[in-house]
């Protein structure tokens, strides 16, 4: 793991200077420095002293993440980076437009543990997770390499995000804070595959970060086969979670449905759903699965209608939503890199 100061949120870089014999407000400069003004080494920090710059560069290094690969797509539509981290690790960071707006994929996690069956991330297993300043700077550094305002964020990138519950959202924080990157907390989406203690402690959180679960099935068994976090946390435990925060926030929360054929594309699916969701404030997106291999299969066009149709006319919004960047394989689910364990 990496020392830096880079990993410090907003109260406590000022806790860093106050130690260090520096004023507080030290550490509100250095904080816009690297978050508002996105530098990636004390020389560009214009306005303080030299002698602070040595005591922050002893503290570790300010750039993080090197670039080593990025594709954009041939419809300009979506970017993937490959991003290289101080142990030699790598993770990808997915770039999505959608009109004049940009949506940045971040990973909070090298890898997975999850083994959700339809994800490629999951294959990699867990090589470790990712620090808040490793979060961070995958949007301060897409920002910069791509050019773009980026206005939304969503922690749906490589890994379980409250797998990296702290971590995470000390980097939405960040993320979030006017003298950081200040990007709305209504822009920010944290995703995860049904960690039930923490979507009940997320409710909790004194910032309107949005939530969504990866549902994938109303049925548990099914689901199970599908995604293995159903067995610790199965569907009773994850839908009382998810009513528990839509009560406690008053807000809406996000269903995401991998559509993959022949498996939870049918009737009988949409009519679980119906019955499940229901009683829950929500929206439910429906994400035609992207394929990876031949285990499973993308439904065709009159397959996903169909299934559409038996969701007329429901309790909750539903939404068909095609994912960006499959032709460089950056869609959802497609994320993945071979490393050698360090």
């Amino acid at each position: 793991m990496i020392n830096t100061i880079k990993n410090l949120d907003f109260e406590e870089i000022q806790e860093w200077a106050v130690a260090k014999s520096l004023k507080p407000f030290v550490g509100r400069q250095i904080f816009e420095w690297i978050f508002q003004k996105g530098v990636h080494s004390t020389a560009e920090m214009h306005n303080v002293p030299k002698s602070v710059k040595e005591i922050i560069d002893a503290e570790g290094p300010l750039l993080l993440l090197d670039l080593e690969t990025h594709e954009i797509s041939d419809d300009d539509s979506s970017e993937k980076f490959l991003f290289k981290c101080k142990d030699a690790y790598a993770i990808e960071t997915v770039l999505l437009r959608s009109g004049n707006h940009y949506t940045l994929c971040v990973s909070s996690e090298i890898g997975c543990a999850m083994g959700c069956t339809f994800c490629k991330t999951g294959e990699m297993g867990l090589k470790r997770k990712l620090q808040a300043g490793e979060i961070v700077e995958q949007v301060l550094l897409a920002r910069r390499i791509s050019d773009k305002k980026i206005n939304n964020i969503v922690f749906m990138g490589m890994g379980e995000p409250f797998n990296n519950y702290d971590e995470v959202v000390k980097a939405a924080t960040i993320m979030n804070h006017a003298k950081g990157l200040n990007i709305g907390a209504r822009h920010i989406t944290i995703s995860t595959s049904g960690v039930v203690p923490y979507i009940r402690e997320f409710a909790h959180l004194p910032f309107q970060f949005k939530l969504a679960i990866s549902l994938n099935s109303a049925n548990d068994t099914k689901r199970s086969e599908l995604m293995p976090i159903n067995r610790r946390y199965p569907l009773e435990d994850l839908l009382s979670a998810a009513k528990y925060y839509t009560i406690v926030t008053n807000k809406l929360i996000f269903f995401e449905y991998v559509l993959l054929k022949g498996v939870n594309d049918t009737a009988k699916d949409a009519h679980e759903l119906i019955e499940k969701l229901s009683s829950i404030p929500s929206k439910l997106n429906i994400i035609p699965y992207n394929e990876i291999d031949d285990r499973f299969k993308r439904p065709g066009e009159k397959d996903i209608q169909r299934f559409l149709s038996h969701l007329e006319n429901v309790s909750f919004a539903v939404t068909l939503r095609y994912s960006g960047g499959r032709g460089i394989r950056a869609a959802c689910g497609q994320l993945y890199h071979e490393v050698m364990d360090s």
